[in-house]
C-alpha cells in the first residue's frame, strides 16, 4: 500500500523512470514510481531496439530474463526511390552470441518487466495515475524547492526529490521552469504499426536464423517532401514498421501520418517484406528532436529531469540513453540523501555527469544538422533520388563504354543542383545517416 511521503518520487515508468527507481530502491531509498498509463509501456512506442551495454549498467545480464524479441545481427540503411533502393549495411553473426550487441524490443512487453524489477527492488508502482502539478515548499524569502507532486485525485505525495521522466511533452518540466514550451519544429511525429508474421517467414525474408534480427533504416521515398525517415525492425513473430518526420512540416504541409504509413507500406520493396502480415497494433508518438541548443536545464531545487523530457535522443538511440540518464539521476539522488541536501548545489552534479557522457558528445556533434535540414528540407530526397537514378544507369546493360556511362552519370548528378549545395548536402547527409 502506498504512503504520502517518500524519499523520491519518479514521474513516468518508461525506461528512464524505471531504471532510476531500480537504482534508488537498491540504495535503500523509499521511492514511488508513478505511471499515467494502465500499465508501463501502454502509452509508449519506439522502433525499436535496445542496446545491450547501456541497459546492462542498470540490470547486469538482463537478457537472460527480460522479454526481448531478437538479437540484432543485421543493420542496413536504404536510400529509396519509387521502385528501387541503394543499400548499405553490415551483418555480424558474432552479435548473436552472449553478451550480444542489441535486441529488438516491444515496449508494452519490456516496460512492464522493467518496472517490475523496480517493484522487486522495493519501489512502489502506481499506474493509471496522473501527476497534475508539482508541490513546493519555501526555502527562504524568495526561494522554493520542489517537495512532492499533486495527483489528479487531489492527493499530495511528499518527497525530498522528484525525478521527471514524463516523456516528450514534459508539461511538469516546463512548469518547473527547466525548459520553455517545446516547439513543433523540435518534435518528431512517428507512426508505427506492428504486423504479425510467423517466425519462419520473417527469417526467410530477412535472411536470418532463429533468434537473429534485422534493423533497416530508410531515407527518401518514405517521407519525400518532409524531413523524416522510415524503418523496419524484426521481432520474434512480428515486424515493427515506423515512419515519421518533423511535426511542424507534417502540419504545415497537411500530411496525414496514416497516409505516410500507408504510402510506405505500398512501396514494392516494403510490400514484399510484409506481404500476408496481419495488423496487430497501431500507434503514434512524438519524440523530442530539439538538439543540443534546445536542451533543458536538467536540475533544480528538489527536481531532476531524465529521458525524453530531457531530450536525451541521438539518432536511433533513445531507450538505452534514457536508462542511463535515469541511472545517473538516481546516483546523484543517493548522494543528496547522504548529504541531506536536495538543493541545486548537490543536484547539479547530475548535469555535469550528463554533459561528460559519450552520448552528449554525440548530441553536440549533431547541433548544426537540425538547422541545415530545416533550411534544406529537400536534401535527403534529392540525394536519394540522384543515387537511385545513378544506380539504375550504372547497372543497366547498354551499348556504352564504361567510361562514357560514368561520364553521363557524373554529368546528370551535377546538373541536379548547384555544386555547392551538392557538396553541402553530401556532407550533412553522410554525417546524419551515420546515426542509422
Amino acid at each position: 500500500m502506498g504512503n504520502d511521503r517518500y524519499d523520491a518520487v519518479v514521474v513516468g515508468a518508461g525506461p528512464a523512470g524505471s531504471a532510476a527507481a531500480i537504482s534508488l530502491a537498491q540504495n535503500n531509498l523509499s521511492v514511488a514510481l508513478i505511471e499515467r498509463g494502465e500499465k508501463p509501456g501502454s502509452k509508449n512506442m519506439f522502433g525499436g531496439s535496445l542496446s545491450r551495454k547501456p541497459a546492462a549498467e542498470v540490470i547486469p545480464e538482463f537478457w537472460k530474463e527480460a522479454p526481448l524479441e531478437r538479437a540484432i545481427v543485421t543493420e542496413e540503411l536504404w536510400l529509396m526511390d519509387k521502385t528501387s533502393a541503394v543499400k548499405t549495411g553490415f551483418t555480424g553473426l558474432e552479435f548473436n552470441k552472449s553478451p550480444y550487441n542489441k535486441f529488438s524490443v516491444i515496449r508494452n512487453r519490456f516496460d512492464p518487466w522493467l518496472a517490475d524489477q523496480a517493484v522487486k527492488a522495493g519501489a512502489y508502482l502506481m499506474t493509471s495515475t496522473l501527476v497534475e502539478d508539482l508541490v513546493y515548499e519555501k526555502t527562504g524569502l524568495l526561494n522554493k524547492k520542489v517537495s512532492g507532486v499533486e495527483l489528479d485525485s487531489g492527493e499530495i505525495i511528499h518527497a525530498d526529490v522528484v525525478l521527471l521522466a514524463e516523456g516528450a511533452s514534459a508539461a511538469l518540466t516546463q512548469e518547473a521552469g527547466l525548459r520553455d514550451e517545446i516547439k513543433p519544429s523540435s518534435l518528431f511525429l512517428y507512426v508505427k504499426e506492428e504486423l504479425g508474421l510467423p517466425a519462419e517467414t520473417i527469417e526467410s525474408r530477412f535472411n536470418l536464423e532463429p533468434g537473429e534480427g534485422a534493423n533497416i533504416g530508410m531515407l527518401g521515398y518514405p517521407v519525400s517532401g518532409i524531413i523524416g525517415k522510415g524503418g523496419i525492425w524484426t521481432n520474434q513473430e512480428s515486424i515493427s514498421i515506423i515512419v515519421g518526420g518533423y511535426l511542424n512540416q507534417i502540419t504545415n504541409k497537411g500530411v496525414s501520418p496514416y497516409q505516410l504509413l500507408s504510402r510506405f507500406k505500398e512501396h514494392p520493396l516494403i510490400n514484399r517484406l510484409i506481404e500476408g502480415a496481419e495488423s496487430i497494433a497501431y500507434k503514434a508518438h512524438t519524440i523530442p528532436k530539439g538538439g543540443y541548443k534546445n536542451l533543458p536545464q536538467l536540475y533544480g531545487d528538489g527536481v531532476l529531469v531524465a529521458g525524453d523530457a530531457a531530450m536525451m535522443i541521438t539518432g536511433r538511440r533513445g531507450a538505452d540513453l534514457a536508462m542511463l540518464t535515469g541511472l545517473y539521476a538516481a546516483e546523484i539522488i543517493a548522494q543528496a540523501r547522504a548529504a541531506q541536501d536536495y538543493s541545486s548545489k548537490i543536484l547539479k552534479g547530475y548535469e555535469k555527469r550528463i554533459k561528460n557522457s559519450f552520448f552528449m558528445e554525440n548530441i553536440k556533434d549533431r547541433k548544426n544538422r537540425k538547422k541545415y535540414y530545416q533550411n534544406h528540407s529537400d536534401a535527403d530526397f534529392l540525394l536519394t533520388k540522384a543515387t537511385n537514378d545513378a544506380a539504375y544507369r550504372f547497372f543497366k546493360v547498354g551499348l556504352q563504354s564504361k567510361n562514357d556511362k560514368m561520364k553521363k552519370i557524373k554529368k546528370d548528378f551535377f546538373n541536379m543542383q548547384s555544386t555547392d549545395k551538392i557538396v553541402s548536402d553530401l556532407y550533412h547527409g553522410l554525417r546524419n545517416w551515420g546515426d542509422f
